[in-house]
């Protein structure tokens, strides 16, 4: 019985950490780029319970060794929390800042603490510096790791993520008159890199770290099928239906344990009462 309480109360602690995750995703359904999480559960290891028994034959008085009984379960909890990493839906703005990313990679931001972060929230602007930057203030990287000056908004980003902007220049026609035309001029690349979905480490605003570990490889274009869209955002790719539904089911799942746990406990308190009394 006591096995049971066990039990049960880690099916209450499963629940809750599931509606916690679930919880995260509904309440970013509206955040540009935020990608849902996923909780994987499993059984606890299996335990082996054991009985000391007293040595026989020859040794020192009291040696004992463990005998194996059997294994002890004790219910379920979350293994892993992993990131999704499928499209979100696109929004077009029209701003000439805003990009988003089709197919796999993450935009790489420096923070203002100095650490290297991963987004796929393209919503950038120009700081005072004429720096890109997103809305908390951290410095959007080109490939080379180096923050991007801007220094004026009439530029194209191209699907390989090259910037330009459009530079004003003095041509001659054939009649001799004179008119003004406007050129392309590279201003820099973003820096788009592909990370490993079991490597992300939420850091809050959309944004990943990673430990020292994972393996950060720039994105090709070319073969990947990979693109950079300008003046459009990726919408959250949490399918609100069926996060909700998630959700109700959580709930049932945890009240199903709650009253399991109470009415072990309350057998218990009875068995405790009863035999106080015999």
């Amino acid at each position: 019985m006591i096995r049971g309480l066990y039990t049960a109360a880690s099916g209450m602690l499963l629940g809750l950490r599931q509606q916690d995750v679930t919880a995260a995703n509904i309440s970013n359904a509206s955040t540009v780029g935020y990608k849902a999480e996923q909780s994987a559960q499993t059984a606890f290891g299996s335990v082996l319970a054991t009985h000391k028994e007293a040595s026989e034959g020859p040794g020192p008085a009291g040696a004992a060794h463990d005998r194996v009984i059997g294994r002890v379960g004790t219910g379920t909890y979350i293994a892993t929390v992993r990131t999704d990493l499928s499209q979100g839906a696109e929004r077009e703005t029209a701003e000439p800042l805003d990009v988003m990313l089709r197919g796999d990679g993450f935009f790489t931001v420096r923070t203002r603490y100095g650490a290297t972060h991963y987004t796929r929230d393209g919503h950038f602007r120009r700081d005072e510096r004429n720096q890109l930057v997103r809305r908390d203030g951290s410095l959007v990287l080109d490939s080379e790791t180096r923050p991007i000056i801007v220094d004026t908004e009439h530029v194209r980003i191209k699907g390989d993520g090259s910037i330009f902007r459009f530079v004003e220049e003095e041509a001659t026609n054939p009649d001799g008159s004179r008119s003004t035309i406007l050129k392309e001029e590279p201003i820099a690349r973003l820096g788009v890199v592909n990370v490993d979905a079991a490597d992300l480490l939420p850091a809050g605003e959309s944004c990943y770290a990673v430990p020292p570990s994972a393996t950060v490889t720039p994105v090709d274009f070319t073969d990947s099928g990979s693109s950079v869209l300008q003046g459009a955002l990726e919408e959250a790719n949490v399918n609100m239906g069926q996060t909700a539904t998630r959700m109700f089911s959580l709930s049932r799942t945890f009240e199903a344990s709650q009253r399991v746990f109470s009415t072990i406990n309350e057998s218990l308190e009875r068995a405790v009462r009863d035999v106080g009394r015999v």
